[in-house]
């Protein structure tokens, strides 16, 4: 599955050397295998930062890094396709939690 995720990040332009890639990574998988990551402050990101021995909110900041920097070096018509309907017209890009969840529904539905 991990696979499948990384593939979809990628085809995007998400940087995988960047930390919040694997954290991404690793949230999309737990929602895709059906684990309650919601509210993301008090299940995902606290899961992950018992797993990496991290604070939620350097989880939290890592993932809004990545995908930051997939809407700044990405595919950007792509990443418009995927997400344009949950993009914030303030930020130009998704919240961490709309960008999860769309993913996660986009690998289930579309393979």
């Amino acid at each position: 599955m991990n696979g499948k995720i990384s593939n979809y990040l990628l085809s995007m332009g998400f940087i995988p050397n960047k930390i919040g890639y694997k954290y991404l990574v690793d949230l999309i998988g737990m929602g895709i295998r059906g684990v309650d990551i919601l509210p993301l402050s008090k299940n995902g990101y606290i899961v992950l930062a018992k797993k990496y021995d991290k604070s939620a909110s350097t989880i939290e900041k890592d993932i809004q890094n990545a995908v930051s920097a997939a809407w700044l070096k990405g595919d950007i018509d792509t990443l418009n396709n995927e997400f344009g309907s949950t993009i914030d017209m303030k930020k130009g890009k998704p919240s961490n939690k709309h960008f999860i969840l769309t993913a996660i529904e986009k690998i289930i539905y579309n393979g």
